[in-house]
């Protein structure tokens, strides 16, 4: 056990304990089978229990002695069930044992607790154990349900606690291995029965029993066919066949999706050094690093060769791009241990990251978009992550252009890898020690699902909220021995109508199997709270209980819960239907002899106060979780379900006057209607989210073209700023980079986003005025006369007419027509002053001025950046806005100090001023 970690050991010991305790409850020696018959049941039951069949994963088995367990159960009950399986499981322990001797005392205690409460189950539904009863079967399949639940819970807690895996990761609860044990107890049920009426029918029963073992072989042929033999991952025909069906669902909700194609790193160089085997053992432990630092729901699959693929639903690019680089980072920093070499080796892989684009793209074309990323990755040097999105950039911009190398270096990125491979194929000192770094698995920004019935949480991701769980599971414990101590007096002279019960709970499960997904977000409706409150009211704290319990259990399977979330909705639910009952206890009358008026009005109350106790709760974890207000998040997400809840309370006094006066034929008249509502609302829904879907697609198509016009838009803008700075070759770039310098001062003003785009295409066409000055006064090597400068001067005037014709550009033409002005009144062409002049004009003015002055001229050179600092200052006031020199100089200093700290990345230790001395030339 040193092994196991603190709380998984506590936990197996405190099974052990509590296994002991009911054994020795239950040890009188007053059998009721034959001693005799007794044993032999007892040894046969251990010999199935030894044979067992390997289940849908590698560790998961199944044992036929489960149809023992059912056979004694409903024959004899205690204590002969608790010594079959006390025997059964140290015959197993003898002929077959396991590789640690903790193991088989913990499966026995796991028994023995699961065994007690299907007993107690069976018991209490069925007291008489009269076989010819309807309560039978409901005993037998409550009983049987309630063993292979807490049976997979607890061995689902244990594997949680030693090995760090999710119930989905370890397949605690899986469906198919719970509905074959779920078979077997029951098959061994009905095998009782018929034992009761002639025992040689068994035999009858029995010739089935050899194709039934084959079935159970089929859960792990099915996994073999989807996985990969060598690195026990998904294979690409599962991979495919998930990507279908995963691509349908995110077209229908409008949800994100990603892929990521990885590709192991010149892989033919490990197998060429150190043997084949070698190269498997690394696909093996790459296999097992992927399937660490992914999610618990995406699908990891071994794609063909050294290429591997990973699925990420509600996933967007940058989330899927960010888990992309934990991957290369775990793998480029683990050292691999083969047989073939004395150290570790030490490998890369390279990434290509590609998400779902609109509602026609395959996914055929998503992996091909990934693989088009992988490329890049492969030709940039590899071991890199490149997402499609960077890829369309640059192929935009033109950067996707073949890397050229110095004379002497090898001429292409697989060469120049190939021949730097041998430092990424050997062992490096510095990282003999070091361990692989395990991902943290943050989780995606996904919210929680708001359910117009059943609000619950989605994701829980910090220890607080673990905290805050535990406490509302120790609350709803507390309310649970709270109103099962303060029953309401009419239970005690009215028995429970199991038949009924049974009824709300089948409603239960089926109203929150068909909840409608809607098509926004995570939302669904459904009519589940119905029945709960129906329950709640009916049939006290039991009601109560078995009616949380099968919504939570229903959510946990159709969501494929976490625990957390199956712990959380279930108190959640207990919590607020304790406390409608306690609404009862205190009124001190029976719901029997309230009149329809007070029974309908409690009947609301009870709906309104399920509703506010339960978002609340939700909205309290949600609050911890996120830091935010949880009346913020309650009153944006759950406040208009108000309304919706008082229509439920309604439908739950249907229920209720329904089984009050016609039994289940009532609750049937009135279930029909529920029934037919859902239809309904599926039908509008379904015409809801194919309107929405169609609106969806045309926005995409116009975001699209707008994005078009937009990039021509700026493409035109960008060849217009060129062309005028043609007009005068000296000054080649000067509209692009005053148009920069303009955009940082503007940004340093902490100017709207919407002043600064004006301003940064103003910078662009501040000079477009030039294009009607004459060629030869632009280009004039000599001074200019004082009529040549009056020409030149116009060309202000000149841009913001031009400009003012063109209705997208008209707010650029008095910042363009002003950017001459001078603050002190002396500028052109109107000699205005001060505030003026417009704000985004000045800006651009000592934008000009500083690309001027930072700018080789025929008559001069560049100024240094102390001497720019000088000129601006002694002009601030007169020339400037001291204001927008102030933001200026604060911008230019910022630039200078990124051009010293790349010049000197090592730190060395200089002063500003010489150091800006020595990146600038005079």
């Amino acid at each position: 056990m040193k092994e196991l970690s603190i709380p998984a050991r506590l936990y197996l010991i405190s099974i052990n304990i509590l296994g002991a305790l009911i054994l020795i409850l239950h040890l009188n020696f007053r059998f009721v089978l034959n001693p005799g018959f007794l044993i032999f049941i007892a040894l046969l039951g251990g010999v199935l229990h030894t044979f067992k069949v390997e289940g849908s994963t590698n560790r998961s088995h199944f044992t036929t002695s489960f149809i023992v367990f059912g056979f004694i159960l409903v024959l004899s009950g205690n204590p002969d069930f608790f010594i079959v399986i006390v025997v059964a499981n140290l015959v197993q322990w003898i002929l077959n044992p396991p590789p640690a001797w903790y193991i088989q005392p913990f499966n026995i205690g796991c028994y023995l607790i699961a065994a007690q409460v299907a007993h107690t189950t069976y018991t209490t539904i069925n007291p008489s154990g009269d076989l010819t009863s309807p309560l039978t079967i409901v005993a037998i399949i409550t009983s049987a349900t309630s063993f292979t639940l807490l049976n997979h819970f607890i061995i689902g807690v244990i594997l949680w606690l030693a090995r760090g895996e999710s119930f989905k990761q370890s397949g605690a609860f899986g469906i198919t291995p719970m509905l074959i044990d779920l078979t077997m107890l029951s098959l061994g049920a009905s095998l009782a029965i018929v034992w009761k009426y002639n025992p040689y029918a068994l035999f009858l029963f029995l010739i089935p029993l050899y194709p039934f073992y084959k079935t159970l072989k089929i859960p792990s042929l099915e996994r073999k066919t989807e996985t990969d033999p060598k690195t026990n991952l998904f294979n690409h025909g599962y991979f495919m066949a998930q990507l279908k069906h995963e691509l349908i669902r995110a077209n229908r909700y409008d949800r994100p999706l990603s892929v990521i194609m990885a590709d192991l790193d010149l892989l033919r160089n490990i197998n060429n050094t150190y043997g084949h085997l070698a190269g498997d053992d690394v696909l093996k432990g790459i296999a097992g690093i992927l399937k660490e630092t992914v999610r618990q729901y995406d699908v990891v699959a071994r794609f063909g060769g050294e290429e591997f693929a990973i699925l990420m639903p509600e996933a967007t690019m940058e989330q899927a791009f960010q888990r992309a680089e934990l991957i290369r980072q775990a793998i480029e920093s683990h050292s691999f241990s083969i047989p073939t070499s004395i150290e570790p080796i030490k490998v890369t892989m390279s990434l290509g990251v590609a998400a779902r684009e609109d509602f026609e793209q395959t996914g055929e074309e998503i992996i091909h978009n990934a693989d088009t990323a992988l490329y890049r990755s492969k030709v940039r040097g590899r071991n890199q992550v490149f997402s499609y999105t960077q890829v369309q950039a640059d192929e935009a911009t033109n950067i996707s252009s073949p890397q050229t190398y110095p004379v002497g270096e090898t001429s292409t990125a697989e060469e120049k890898y190939l021949a730097s491979s041998a430092k990424y194929l050997t062992p490096s000192e510095a990282d003999l020690n070091s361990k692989t770094e395990k991902s943290t698995n943050p989780k995606p920004q996904e919210g929680y699902a708001v359910n117009s019935s059943h609000p619950n949480t989605h994701h829980i991701a910090s220890y607080k909220v673990y905290l805050y769980i535990t406490a509302v599971a120790a609350v709803a414990i507390f309310t649970a021995i709270l109103g099962y101590n303060f029953q309401r007096p009419s239970l005690p002279q009215t028995p429970i109508e199991w038949t009924g019960l049974a009824m709300l709970i089948l409603l239960t499960i089926l109203a929150e199997s068909f909840s409608i997904n809607l098509y926004v977000g995570n939302t669904s409706i459904s009519t589940t709270a119905a029945p709960l409150v129906a329950g709640f009211i009916l049939f006290g704290p039991l009601g109560t209980i078995v009616c949380s319990t099968a919504y939570a259990v229903t959510t946990a399977i159709k969501f494929r819960s976490p625990l957390n979330r199956f712990v959380f909705n279930l108190s959640n639910h207990i919590i607020a239907g304790m406390l409608v009952n306690l609404m009862v206890i205190t009124s001190g009358v029976f719901l029997q002899n309230w009149n329809v008026g007070t029974q309908l009005l409690y009947t609301l109350t009870a709906s309104i106060t399920t509703y506010f106790l339960t978002t609340i709760l939700i909205s309290l974890g949600m609050g911890i979780d996120l830091k935010q207000s949880p009346f913020d998040i309650w009153k944006e997400q759950y406040r208009w379900m108000a309304i919706y809840y008082i229509g439920i309370g309604f439908i739950s006094y249907s229920l209720i006057f329904g089984y009050q006066h016609a039994d289940l034929l009532g609750v049937i008249f009135v279930a029909v209607p529920l029934i037919l509502l859902r239809f309904s609302q599926a039908q509008y829904v379904g015409h809801t989210r194919e309107v929405v879907t169609k609106l969806r697609k045309k926005n995409q198509e116009l975001e699209k073209s707008t994005n078009e016009i937009h990039e021509l838009s700026e493409g035109l803008l960008t060849t217009l700023s060129e062309i005028i700075d043609l007009r005068d070759p000296h000054v080649l770039g000067h509209s692009k980079q005053v148009s920069k310098y303009a955009t940082q001062i503007a940004t340093e003003l902490n100017l709207s986003k919407k002043q600064i785009e004006i301003i940064r295409k103003a910078g662009l066409l501040h000079d477009i005025g030039k294009l009607g000055i004459p060629m030869e006064l632009l280009t004039k090597p000599s001074s200019l006369s004082s009529a040549e400068y009056e020409v030149i001067k116009k060309h202000t005037s000149l841009g913001g007419d031009l400009i003012k014709s063109t209705p997208s550009l008209r707010p650029l033409a008095q910042i363009i027509r002003q950017h001459h002005e001078r603050h002190d009144g002396k500028g052109y062409p109107d000699k205005i002053a001060g505030s003026q002049i417009h704000l985004e004009a000045r800006i651009v003015a000592v934008a000009d001025a500083i690309e001027a002055m930072s700018s080789d001229r025929p008559y001069r050179r560049a100024l240094k950046p102390e001497k720019i600092h000088e000129e601006l200052t002694k002009n601030s006031g007169t020339q400037f806005d001291p204001l927008v020199v102030t933001a200026a100089v604060k911008m230019l200093d910022k630039m200078y100090e990124e051009e010293v700290s790349s010049a000197y990345p090592d730190g060395q230790a200089k002063t500003k001023a010489k150091l800006i001395a020595e990146t600038q030339t005079p």
